[in-house]
């Protein structure tokens, strides 16, 4: 079971993604277009699928998953987005200090003396090549559920990226428990059922990190899978507090009375109080007609839970220099 003490940039991630689904129906805006069929995650492959085309897919994964924004180099003035993927994030809680490692390809501080197994398994299992567990803030409890052909090309992206030297200091011993995750079972995505397959996108993506509450152990609270209210405070995007809804399919307090076309565009074109988080989203901005309305049929079928979740108060920075120093995100469950 993941220890939800762990809190910082991971969490701010997985909420910018998904717990910017509005308290209400969204007024007519944001429509749902297919992406080319490159950026489709769930789209059948070719029986040889070109190399090319796996990178693609792997693009897309990552601007799915959020990697470039745990794993971002800091600048004086906030992230670096000009260094993406070559760590540095540090996250001072009460568990300890953690930090971000360099995933580039560099060969020395990066992950470019790692073969692609290793890079699968450290992504999968959480393992390093010298089999030091990672911690749960690298979210591999859910990433372990990722197919062959997706760890396959997550990997090949990564081959691409460029290296970038950047020595990340270790992060010592946390106050987090460090579960191993079994050995990935290759179960195909379901991609003929919107449904199995919107479940396998929701599992990857992380949502259950911030739409999740926790219960008095402070593990999270399995009977409310989904139920929001989960607080963030995001000090470097902007000002307030962010909740995550409530995003079962209970229909007073959850999305039961949405229309699949209302969830689509509530995924598509998130937004609190009209402040937009275009600039974090390419990866959801550019999910295919066939993801989305994936990701729509599966969050309808969650088991409704009755949770009234307080607006958020939450608004983005005006521009990205605006953002100022970065400080690290409180969490609280």
């Amino acid at each position: 079971m993941l220890d939800t003490r762990r809190r910082g940039f991971a969490a701010v991630v997985c909420a910018m993604l998904c717990a910017f689904l509005p308290q209400h129906r969204a007024a007519g805006e944001g429509t749902t277009q297919a992406a080319q069929p490159a950026s489709n995650t769930g789209s059948k492959a070719t029986a040889v699928p070109t190399r090319d085309a796996e990178v693609e897919r792997g693009k897309h994964l990552s601007a799915m998953l959020g990697c470039a924004y745990c794993h971002m180099a800091m600048g004086p003035h906030g992230p670096d987005f000009s260094r993406p993927l070559a760590g540095g994030f540090e996250v001072q809680e009460r568990a300890g200090t953690w930090r971000s490692p360099n995933i580039t390809q560099h060969k020395g501080s990066g992950i470019g003396a790692w073969t692609d197994d290793q890079i699968a398994a450290a992504i999968r299992e959480g393992v390093r090549p010298d089999g030091t567990q990672l911690y749960p803030v690298m979210p591999y409890i859910n990433y372990n559920r990722m197919t062959d052909q997706d760890v396959n090309a997550l990997v090949a992206y990564l081959r691409t990226v460029p290296a970038i030297d950047n020595v990340v200091a270790p992060n010592g011993e946390l106050k987090l428990s460090r579960p191993r995750a079994p050995k990935p079972t290759s179960t195909p995505d379901p991609v003929d059922d919107p449904v199995k397959h919107g479940e396998y996108l929701v599992t990857i993506m992380n949502c259950s990190m911030c739409h999740t509450p926790a219960g008095k152990d402070g593990l999270p609270d399995l009977t409310r899978q989904f139920a929001g209210g989960v607080a963030i405070e995001i000090p470097m995007l902007g000002t307030g507090t962010l909740v995550a809804s409530n995003i079962t399919s209970d229909p007073s307090t959850g999305i039961g009375a949405w229309s699949q076309a209302e969830v689509e565009r509530a995924v598509k074109v998130p937004g609190v109080g009209g402040a937009r988080i275009q600039s974090f989203l390419t990866g959801w901005n550019q999910m295919s007609a066939i993801d989305l309305a994936a990701i729509a049929a599966y969050l309808r079928t969650i088991p409704p839970v009755a949770n009234a979740v307080p607006r958020s108060t939450f608004r983005m920075a005006a521009t990205r220099a605006s953002l100022g120093a970065a400080l690290p995100a409180r969490v609280q469950r």
